[in-house]
């Protein structure tokens, strides 16, 4: 009688056991019987796909439920602040140096084509200094406002372009800063007369229009999707990847906003 009452008591402490496991272990539902959202990712993002981005993290969200969180700046900016946290779960930048740096710095653990920009020089609309050529920003006459190379894929791909006469342009310039669109923004204002931008911003300002050169035409770079090597939800991270390079979801937004798509598969969902 006793081993059988001490079997009940074994049996009875395994079963509590086992119950309090799946309880740990289960996804927990909400009140109504469904499951919670899953966990928001953070994407670090160059600031000339910002308008692109805004659009395609919320039709994500509407397709899917999961919330995307942006973070925008320049790509070498985005990069040094990876470097030292460690933290988020992909890192879009537009220049392939950035990505270079990125495969380095093993902070990424693949790469994604998105799609491709050019660098060209903002006008104002209109273009009342009469700018046709690199060297008008050179003029006297003319206000001109950079990115920072060290922290924007702009100044960092058009340095390398152009060597002897960034640096005259660099001289030159009234102000540098830290993001492309702020350079556009500048000339859309009207309180700088040019600068250099990626082809892709102009559309994102009214006041603003391109003028390409033969120094910069045949400059081309892929923005991109790295997962993040150090992402908590990599699986998440990659599906999202995905939906930003398939050609019926994030390409056709990039395409809608001036660029040109690198090419995917068609969103399956997964």
């Amino acid at each position: 009688m006793k081993n059988l009452v001490a079997l009940i008591l074994l049996l009875a402490a395994l079963l509590a056991g086992v119950a309090l496991y799946q309880r740990r272990t289960s996804v927990p539902m909400r009140a109504n019987g469904s499951a919670p959202p899953a966990a928001p990712l953070t994407v670090f993002c160059a600031a000339s796909l910002k308008k692109s981005l805004e659009t395609i993290a919320e039709q994500y969200r509407q397709d899917t439920g999961v919330e995307v969180r942006l973070q925008f700046g320049g790509s070498g900016t985005l990069l040094s602040s990876l470097r030292v946290a460690k933290q988020g779960d992909l890192y879009l930048p537009v220049d392939e140096g950035s990505e270079a740096d990125a495969r380095k710095a093993e902070v990424v653990r693949e790469v994604f084509p998105i799609a491709v920009q050019r660098p060209v020089l903002a006008v104002r609309k209109g273009n009342p200094k009469n700018i046709h050529a690199l060297d008008d920003l050179l003029r006297d006459d003319v206000k001109v406002v950079l990115a920072n190379p060290e922290a924007a894929s702009i100044s960092r791909v058009s340095r390398k372009a152009l060597g002897e006469k960034w640096d005259k342009l660099a001289a030159h310039a009234t102000v540098m800063k830290p993001t492309v669109t702020e350079v556009a923004a500048d000339v859309n204002l009207g309180t700088v007369d040019a600068g250099i931008i990626w082809d892709t911003v102009t559309a994102q300002f009214k006041e603003t229009e391109a003028v390409k050169v033969p120094e910069l035409s045949d400059i081309k770079e892929n923005a991109s999707a790295c997962v993040l090597s150090f992402s908590t939800q990599p699986e998440a991270a990659l599906r999202f990847a995905h939906y930003l390079t398939a050609p019926d979801k994030g390409g056709t937004v990039f395409q809608a906003n001036g660029f040109t798509p690198a090419g995917g598969e068609k969103w399956t969902g997964k």
